[in-house]
């Protein structure tokens, strides 16, 4: 079976480099990035869920990674929007480096396995630091939507 990519559930109008001051600027704007979408039937549910699952554990993984995630009734389909944020923030992450990059996914309540797939291939993939690097070297949305449709594939043949 072959490895779900990182892009599948991202496009260049989800990916966006950020200044914000704190962790819920960051969290804000990269919600924000799914405010209109299609898949998401009620953002403000979806809000809601980001949110509380960030209360109850904070989803800083470490090495500058935050993965806010959520299943939820009100996603239609399999969303994510990717933020970096060069100065990072302070995020409450595991290893206490401040988090540059932020991917938020969003999932529909009934797909567990799709979920954890997504989430592991997310994780495996931000651990290369080659990859982390490129994705921080980029200057535009543009830039990290090139390095994520050609460096992940190359990495996922890896697994």
């Amino acid at each position: 079976m072959a490895s779900i990519e990182l892009s599948a559930y991202l496009n260049v109008s989800r990916i966006q480099i950020i200044d914000a001051k704190n962790k819920n600027e960051a969290i804000e704007q990269t919600l924000k990035l799914l405010e209109t979408n299609p898949a998401i039937a009620d953002f403000n549910e979806v809000r809601h869920a980001i949110w509380e699952r960030e209360e109850a554990l904070p989803t800083g993984i470490g090495l500058g990674i935050g993965v806010p995630h959520v299943r939820c009734h009100s996603v239609l389909t399999p969303v994510a929007a990717l933020t970096v944020v060069p100065g990072g923030v302070a995020y409450g992450a595991m290893d206490g480096e401040n988090v540059r990059i932020i991917l938020m996914i969003a999932m529909p309540e009934g797909e567990h396995k799709l979920y954890l797939e997504y989430l592991s291939r997310a994780t495996l993939l931000f651990m290369i630091k080659e990859f982390r690097d490129a994705l921080l070297g980029c200057k535009t949305p543009e830039d990290i939507w090139q390095v994520i449709q050609t460096q992940s594939p190359l990495h996922a043949r890896m697994r």
